[in-house]
């Protein structure tokens, strides 16, 4: 009798949909560059994510915001009152934006935050730019590397993300699992093998349909 499973269709990646670097910074930096300060029901919505989630921390938290973009949530860390913020941005343009929020802000690439050393951050924050990463488990390494042992990571990603329109934009969606709706369980398990314990989930649909996230890093038992 045979299988009625079949094989396992593998994972499409970005590399799939575009196959060089070069062309995919082009995309991030150019052709599908968007400026979340120009919609302002996308700037709302950041600031409506980081009121329900970092109020109650200590203001003086190590904290990145990694593809802050033009500096939408640094500036609204800076009304919150938070002292210790860093961004990191790749888009020149973009940089120069996110700079005019008094905070320190790195052009850097999120596939190698060398600018960081291991594990000098609190938090690390990823709001809507895993999907745009050429390759989420090197992003997802970097974080991990980079993040206090005793500290959080705090994603925000589209959820669910179907089609394939967005896939220029959006290629690391299939490897990160946020087309398929089985409420962010095949998400979770993506970050839970790259070395995450997932802490908090929950779902919005303020801006569009998103989910929000929260993990520590997983202790390897001695």
């Amino acid at each position: 009798m045979s299988s009625a499973s079949g094989p396992q269709q593998a994972t499409k990646t970005y590399q799939d949909i575009v196959p060089d670097y070069q062309t995919y910074l082009g995309y991030q930096t150019d052709k599908w560059a968007s400026h979340e300060i120009s919609v302002p029901k996308w700037e709302l919505g950041q600031q409506r994510y980081l009121n329900a989630t970092f109020a109650d921390l200590p203001h003086d938290l190590r904290i990145a915001d990694i593809a802050c973009g033009d500096g939408v949530g640094l500036r609204h860390f800076k009304k919150m009152g938070f002292t210790n913020l860093v961004g990191v941005e790749l888009n020149p343009a973009k940089l120069e934006m996110a700079r005019q929020s008094g905070y320190p802000v790195m052009e850097c690439d999120m596939h190698d935050l060398g600018c960081f050393e291991n594990e000098s951050l609190h938090i690390v924050y990823s709001s809507h730019s895993l999907e745009h990463a050429y390759e989420p488990a090197k992003v997802l390494a970097e974080f991990h590397r980079i993040l206090h042992a005793e500290g959080a990571l705090l994603v925000v990603l589209p959820y669910p993300d179907p089609g394939n329109w967005n896939d220029e934009a959006h290629g690391a969606k299939y490897e990160l699992g946020t087309p398929i709706e089985d409420e962010g369980a095949t998400v979770i398990r993506y970050f839970e093998s790259a070395g995450f314990k997932l802490l908090k989930v929950s779902f919005d649909s303020y801006r569009e349909p998103e989910i929000w996230l929260q993990f520590t890093k997983q202790v390897a038992e001695a």
